[in-house]
Protein backbone atom coordinates (compact mmCIF):
# COMPACT_ATOMS: atom_id res chain seq x y z
CA UNK A 1 0.00 0.00 0.00
CA UNK A 2 2.76 2.46 0.98
CA UNK A 3 4.59 1.56 -2.18
CA UNK A 4 1.43 2.30 -4.18
CA UNK A 5 0.93 5.70 -2.50
CA UNK A 6 4.55 6.70 -2.96
CA UNK A 7 4.41 5.66 -6.59
CA UNK A 8 1.25 7.73 -7.09
CA UNK A 9 2.84 10.80 -5.48
CA UNK A 10 5.94 10.39 -7.63
CA UNK A 11 3.73 10.15 -10.71
CA UNK A 12 1.78 13.30 -9.79
CA UNK A 13 4.99 15.19 -9.11
CA UNK A 14 6.41 14.09 -12.45
CA UNK A 15 3.29 15.23 -14.32
CA UNK A 16 3.31 18.63 -12.56
CA UNK A 17 6.95 19.15 -13.42
CA UNK A 18 6.29 18.13 -17.01
CA UNK A 19 3.45 20.65 -17.28
CA UNK A 20 5.67 23.42 -15.91
CA UNK A 21 8.53 22.48 -18.18
CA UNK A 22 6.23 22.49 -21.17
CA UNK A 23 5.84 26.24 -20.70
CA UNK A 24 9.53 26.67 -21.45
CA UNK A 25 9.41 24.45 -24.48
CA UNK A 26 6.38 26.15 -26.02
CA UNK A 27 8.08 29.51 -25.89
CA UNK A 28 11.12 28.38 -27.82
CA UNK A 29 13.53 31.01 -29.02
CA UNK A 30 12.45 34.57 -29.54
CA UNK A 31 11.43 35.10 -33.13
CA UNK A 32 12.94 38.11 -34.85
CA UNK A 33 10.93 38.01 -38.07
CA UNK A 34 8.04 40.46 -37.94
CA UNK A 35 5.70 42.50 -40.14
CA UNK A 36 4.37 46.04 -39.63
CA UNK A 37 0.78 44.86 -39.26
CA UNK A 38 1.85 42.17 -36.81
CA UNK A 39 3.63 44.82 -34.77
CA UNK A 40 0.35 46.77 -34.55
CA UNK A 41 -1.46 43.64 -33.35
CA UNK A 42 1.13 43.05 -30.65
CA UNK A 43 1.02 46.72 -29.61
CA UNK A 44 -2.73 46.52 -29.05
CA UNK A 45 -2.41 43.30 -27.04
CA UNK A 46 0.34 44.79 -24.87
CA UNK A 47 -1.81 47.87 -24.18
CA UNK A 48 -4.49 45.54 -22.83
CA UNK A 49 -1.88 43.79 -20.68
CA UNK A 50 -0.70 47.12 -19.31
CA UNK A 51 -4.27 48.18 -18.53
CA UNK A 52 -4.57 45.07 -16.34
CA UNK A 53 -1.23 45.77 -14.59
CA UNK A 54 0.47 42.79 -16.25
CA UNK A 55 4.02 42.70 -17.66
CA UNK A 56 4.53 43.69 -21.28
CA UNK A 57 8.09 42.46 -21.84
CA UNK A 58 8.43 39.26 -23.91
CA UNK A 59 10.08 36.38 -22.12
CA UNK A 60 9.73 33.95 -19.20
CA UNK A 61 8.15 34.74 -15.85
CA UNK A 62 7.74 33.14 -12.45
CA UNK A 63 5.24 33.82 -9.67
CA UNK A 64 5.55 32.60 -6.11
CA UNK A 65 2.79 31.17 -3.93
CA UNK A 66 0.12 33.76 -3.10
CA UNK A 67 2.12 36.42 -4.97
CA UNK A 68 0.29 38.99 -7.04
CA UNK A 69 3.07 39.94 -9.42
CA UNK A 70 5.12 38.06 -11.98
CA UNK A 71 8.91 38.12 -11.78
CA UNK A 72 10.77 38.46 -15.06
CA UNK A 73 13.33 35.69 -15.54
CA UNK A 74 14.68 36.62 -18.95
CA UNK A 75 14.01 36.44 -22.63
CA UNK A 76 16.04 33.24 -22.86
CA UNK A 77 16.63 30.89 -19.93
CA UNK A 78 19.24 28.16 -19.92
CA UNK A 79 17.64 24.66 -19.99
CA UNK A 80 19.63 23.48 -16.95
CA UNK A 81 18.47 26.52 -15.01
CA UNK A 82 14.89 25.86 -16.06
CA UNK A 83 14.88 22.37 -14.58
CA UNK A 84 16.70 23.48 -11.47
CA UNK A 85 14.02 26.11 -10.77
CA UNK A 86 11.13 23.76 -11.51
CA UNK A 87 12.54 21.04 -9.26
CA UNK A 88 13.42 23.46 -6.46
CA UNK A 89 10.16 25.40 -6.67
CA UNK A 90 7.62 22.91 -8.08
CA UNK A 91 4.08 23.78 -9.21
CA UNK A 92 2.48 21.67 -6.46
CA UNK A 93 4.05 24.06 -3.95
CA UNK A 94 2.24 27.00 -5.53
CA UNK A 95 4.92 28.21 -7.96
CA UNK A 96 3.81 29.20 -11.44
CA UNK A 97 5.87 29.50 -14.61
CA UNK A 98 4.61 31.19 -17.75
CA UNK A 99 5.60 33.06 -20.84
CA UNK A 100 4.22 36.50 -21.55
CA UNK A 101 1.60 34.98 -23.83
CA UNK A 102 0.38 32.60 -21.11
CA UNK A 103 0.10 35.20 -18.34
CA UNK A 104 -3.18 36.56 -19.68
CA UNK A 105 -4.90 33.15 -19.65
CA UNK A 106 -5.30 32.64 -15.93
CA UNK A 107 -8.67 31.28 -14.70
CA UNK A 108 -11.28 34.00 -14.52
CA UNK A 109 -9.36 36.42 -16.74
CA UNK A 110 -11.50 39.08 -18.46
CA UNK A 111 -12.46 38.51 -22.07
CA UNK A 112 -10.28 41.32 -23.41
CA UNK A 113 -7.25 39.95 -21.58
CA UNK A 114 -7.78 36.43 -22.92
CA UNK A 115 -8.17 37.88 -26.42
CA UNK A 116 -4.92 39.81 -26.02
CA UNK A 117 -3.16 36.65 -24.85
CA UNK A 118 -4.39 34.75 -27.91
CA UNK A 119 -3.18 37.54 -30.20
CA UNK A 120 0.32 37.43 -28.70
CA UNK A 121 0.47 33.64 -28.95
CA UNK A 122 -0.65 33.68 -32.58
CA UNK A 123 1.89 36.37 -33.46
CA UNK A 124 4.66 34.34 -31.85
CA UNK A 125 3.62 31.25 -33.80
CA UNK A 126 3.58 33.11 -37.12
CA UNK A 127 6.96 34.71 -36.45
CA UNK A 128 8.42 31.32 -35.63
CA UNK A 129 7.00 29.97 -38.89
CA UNK A 130 8.50 32.88 -40.84
CA UNK A 131 11.85 32.19 -39.20
CA UNK A 132 11.60 28.49 -40.14
CA UNK A 133 11.70 27.23 -36.56
CA UNK A 134 8.32 25.48 -36.61
CA UNK A 135 7.01 22.95 -39.12
CA UNK A 136 3.84 23.73 -41.00
CA UNK A 137 2.20 24.43 -44.32
CA UNK A 138 1.86 27.83 -46.02
CA UNK A 139 -1.88 27.28 -46.35
CA UNK A 140 -2.16 26.88 -42.59
CA UNK A 141 -0.18 30.09 -42.10
CA UNK A 142 -2.59 31.95 -44.37
CA UNK A 143 -5.57 30.68 -42.43
CA UNK A 144 -3.88 31.61 -39.14
CA UNK A 145 -3.13 35.10 -40.45
CA UNK A 146 -6.78 35.59 -41.48
CA UNK A 147 -7.98 34.49 -38.04
CA UNK A 148 -5.43 36.81 -36.46
CA UNK A 149 -6.78 39.77 -38.41
CA UNK A 150 -10.36 38.96 -37.48
CA UNK A 151 -9.47 38.60 -33.80
CA UNK A 152 -7.54 41.86 -33.89
CA UNK A 153 -10.51 43.68 -35.41
CA UNK A 154 -12.86 42.09 -32.89
CA UNK A 155 -10.77 43.22 -29.93
CA UNK A 156 -10.39 46.71 -31.40
CA UNK A 157 -14.15 47.05 -31.84
CA UNK A 158 -14.85 45.69 -28.36
CA UNK A 159 -12.49 48.20 -26.74
CA UNK A 160 -13.98 51.07 -28.76
CA UNK A 161 -17.51 50.04 -27.82
CA UNK A 162 -16.55 49.83 -24.17
CA UNK A 163 -15.06 53.32 -24.30
CA UNK A 164 -18.29 54.70 -25.78
CA UNK A 165 -20.34 52.96 -23.09
CA UNK A 166 -18.21 54.50 -20.38
CA UNK A 167 -18.74 57.94 -21.87
CA UNK A 168 -22.50 57.43 -21.90
CA UNK A 169 -22.52 56.40 -18.25
CA UNK A 170 -20.68 59.55 -17.20
CA UNK A 171 -23.16 62.08 -15.75
CA UNK A 172 -23.18 65.25 -17.85
CA UNK A 173 -21.91 68.38 -16.19
CA UNK A 174 -24.24 71.38 -15.87
CA UNK A 175 -23.67 73.67 -18.84
CA UNK A 176 -22.48 77.17 -18.12
CA UNK A 177 -25.27 79.55 -19.16
CA UNK A 178 -24.46 81.92 -22.01
CA UNK A 179 -25.23 85.32 -20.59
CA UNK A 180 -25.17 86.94 -24.01
CA UNK A 181 -27.87 84.64 -25.33
CA UNK A 182 -29.86 84.91 -22.10
CA UNK A 183 -29.74 88.71 -22.04
CA UNK A 184 -30.79 88.86 -25.68
CA UNK A 185 -33.86 86.77 -24.94
CA UNK A 186 -35.00 89.05 -22.11
CA UNK A 187 -36.89 92.28 -22.81
CA UNK A 188 -34.86 95.46 -22.52
CA UNK A 189 -35.40 97.16 -19.19
CA UNK A 190 -37.52 100.32 -19.42
CA UNK A 191 -35.98 103.64 -18.44
CA UNK A 192 -37.13 104.92 -15.11
CA UNK A 193 -39.71 107.73 -15.38
CA UNK A 194 -39.31 110.60 -13.00
CA UNK A 195 -42.43 111.25 -10.93
CA UNK A 196 -44.39 114.39 -11.84
CA UNK A 197 -44.37 117.17 -9.29
CA UNK A 198 -47.68 118.88 -8.65
CA UNK A 199 -47.84 122.62 -9.41
CA UNK A 200 -48.55 124.78 -6.43
CA UNK A 201 -52.04 126.22 -6.46
CA UNK A 202 -52.27 129.93 -7.07
CA UNK A 203 -54.06 131.71 -4.29
CA UNK A 204 -56.12 134.61 -5.44
CA UNK A 205 -55.88 137.64 -3.27
CA UNK A 206 -59.05 139.55 -2.57
CA UNK A 207 -59.13 143.15 -3.72
CA UNK A 208 -59.56 145.61 -0.93
CA UNK A 209 -62.98 147.27 -0.78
Amino acid sequence: MWRSLSGRRRQNRTSDVAIAADVWERAGQTATATLPVMAEVEALALRVYGAHDLPTRPGHYRRGPDAGTWVYLGEQVDPDLRWAMVLEMPPEAGWRYATLEDIGRFPGAPADLRAASDLLATCRHLKSRLAGREPGHPGDDLETAIRLGASWRGLTDALAQRSKSRLKLTPPSDPVPDRTATDAALPAPSEPVAPRTARPKRVRRKKPD
